[in-house]
């Protein structure tokens, strides 16, 4: 398992489109969970397999999403 920490720029149903902050990077994450918790500017860390789509942006599947002042 792969660890993101993100800032959230959109969440809508099951995706949310983060910024990684560790490259500035715009990724579009995609979960089995509804992300009506997120907004825009959120920290978060996202755990996933570490397959990453060559889409642009690219995509990744979470296994989990938790807003760092909750974690």
């Amino acid at each position: 398992m792969v660890t993101m920490i993100a800032t959230v720029v959109q969440a809508w149903g099951s995706q949310v489109l983060v910024t990684d902050n560790s490259n500035g990077q715009e990724v579009l994450v995609n979960t089995n969970h509804s992300t009506t918790n997120l907004t825009a500017g959120d920290q978060v860390r996202i755990v996933y397999d570490g397959i990453m789509t060559a889409s642009l942006p690219p995509q990744i599947a979470a296994q989990s999403i938790c807003v760092l002042r909750n974690c």
